[in-house]
């Protein structure tokens, strides 16, 4: 026979299966059970691991793509392989400097809160950036744009400053900004696939179309003034949209592997397409190099930055910007005052007088004005 304790410790056990079963049926008819919770937790605490890591050498190789991006400026003429070969080294630039800089966006989104603040920030920031070096650079590119329109310089100037910013090379911060809104809108009500498959056909055709690869069949090209539907945010809008969560995505399937070792065999096979002297296949080589190698080096990370690698992240955008005034009003005054045409000597000399001046400027910058001059580093860097 049982005692009455017994009988009352039975019906408690039966009572607290009850609740139990009761528990587990209302966290599967909630909208937001703690199991979520419990998800959401483990994802922000992996967030915040992930955050505290950073890319060792992204800031090496936009550096890298600074200094190619110079020789897109150069005015010596040369003929031959050289030009075939040095045409495709340079087209890296752009693309590698847009992945390197879109990756340190995108890892920064989750796309699991509702909240714009990361991209207001973004944007914030680089509008701060054009607005400091536009007015630096004011006399030199206003000067250059009312020559260019001497007649309607004031009704071109307002489209000019919403496309393209201000100061020569603005064009890439303003293709950023536009770029990244309208990427972070597709893919925040479309998901993942619909905007990649979307910006791959339009942005590799406007891409191939202003390089003359393919011909404008849509008839989508428009260059009037300085209205162009080419300009840069059109042609590497799918080196931003890859970044998103491609390149992740194919960085953990490449995790087991040797950055760096891999990164040899991608650059001897991108010249051994290029030697095949078609220009479509150059553009699948250069677009394949770019994501593999922003692949690679996103699982290349460090807890600590050194400081040499933030100095030559400043100097980045130093030399991108300045290069533009040294390239053009620097030949300009020695043509003038010395009577020396620099494009004559070729385009090594040209290239190397042009980072002979850019480099010590762009060093003084980033490092001794920005240490002392808190206005330089919040505006110009």
């Amino acid at each position: 026979m049982l005692d009455f304790e017994e009988y009352f410790l039975i019906l408690q056990c039966i009572v607290d299966v009850w609740l139990l079963f009761q528990r587990i049926k209302s966290l599967k008819n909630s909208d937001f059970t703690e199991s979520k919770l419990f998800f959401l937790t483990c994802k922000h605490e992996i967030y915040i691991l992930d955050m505290k890591s950073y890319f060792k050498y992204f800031d090496v190789f936009k550096f890298a793509s600074c200094l190619l991006i110079v020789t897109y400026h150069l005015q010596s003429s040369s003929t031959g392989d050289f030009v075939y070969w040095w045409r495709h080294v340079r087209d890296i630039s752009l693309p590698m400097f847009v992945v390197f800089s879109s990756l340190l966006f995108w890892r920064r989104i989750r796309w699991d809160e509702h909240s714009s603040s990361q991209l207001k920030h973004y944007v914030k920031r680089l509008l701060s950036l054009m607005l400091g070096w536009s007015v630096v650079l004011l006399p030199f590119w206003l000067h250059n744009f009312m020559t260019r329109h001497p007649d309607n310089w004031a009704v071109y100037l307002v489209p000019k400053l919403l496309l393209y910013g201000g100061c020569r090379g603005g064009y890439f911060i303003m293709s950023l900004i536009y770029g990244t809104a309208l990427l972070y809108l597709l893919h925040r009500y479309l998901g993942k696939v619909v905007p990649f498959v979307l910006v791959f056909i339009v942005g590799t055709y406007f891409d191939l179309v202003h390089q003359d690869i393919i011909t404008d069949f849509v008839g989508v090209r428009v260059n009037r003034g300085v209205l162009d539907t080419n300009f840069l945010c059109f042609r590497l809008l799918f080196y931003m949209e890859v970044c998103v969560w491609f390149i992740p995505w194919l960085a953990g399937k490449l995790s087991k592997l040797n950055s760096l070792l891999w990164i040899g065999v991608s650059l001897v096979v991108f010249v051994a397409l290029c030697a095949v002297k078609s220009d479509l296949v150059a553009y699948v080589a250069i677009l394949c190099f770019v994501i593999i190698l922003g692949a690679l080096l996103y699982n290349v990370r460090c807890t600590e930055l050194p400081s040499w690698s933030v100095t030559l992240r400043n100097m980045s955008i130093v030399v991108y910007l300045l290069h533009f005034v040294v390239s053009e009003y620097g030949k300009l005054a020695l043509r003038r005052f010395a009577g020396i045409d620099l494009a004559a000597y070729g385009p090594y000399v040209e290239y190397s007088v042009i980072l002979a001046v850019t480099l010590p400027i762009a060093y003084l910058v980033a490092k001794p004005l920005a240490r002392r001059f808190p206005l330089v580093k919040r505006w110009l860097l």
